[in-house]
């Protein structure tokens, strides 16, 4: 039953709208393959292009990191907030907009320690928000 919702939402979308969400889905893709395959030393220089900037384009980004979400939700793979922020910054990249990817951790109710990635364009957290305040920050990328 929840399939044929998703079809439906799909069917309820125009061209473009469609397109951006199966480049958003592509892209979740490349990212966990790459995650899983791919030193992460080996993945650091292609998430240092395209750095940050204080220009934005509030409508671009809102409209990927829309399609970004919609995406995670839906495809049949767990698609959590690194490869989520991956995504987010391959796809605004191509449009033009810099970004920084950040990594950061802490400590979790049972002594545990959660990693989480948020991904920032023009000094605004585009993805991966929820989390990002409990952080402490570790890295940074672009």
């Amino acid at each position: 039953m929840r399939a044929f919702r998703k079809l439906g939402l799909l069917r309820g979308m125009r061209g473009a709208q469609l397109l951006l969400l199966v480049e958003a889905a592509l892209f979740l893709a490349l990212a966990r393959l790459a995650i899983l395959v791919i030193p992460f030393r080996r993945i650091v220089p292609w998430l240092e292009r395209s750095p940050d900037e204080p220009q934005r384009d509030a409508v671009q980004i809102a409209t990927v990191r829309q399609a970004v979400e919609i995406a995670a939700r839906n495809v049949p793979w767990n698609a959590v907030c690194l490869p989520q922020a991956m995504a987010c910054k391959a796809m605004l990249a191509r449009r033009g907009q810099g970004s920084a990817l950040h990594i950061g951790a802490a400590r979790g109710t049972r002594a545990e320690l959660m990693a989480h990635a948020w991904l920032v364009a023009g000094g605004e957290i585009v993805i991966g928000e929820e989390d990002s305040s409990r952080m402490t920050p570790l890295a940074r990328f672009g």
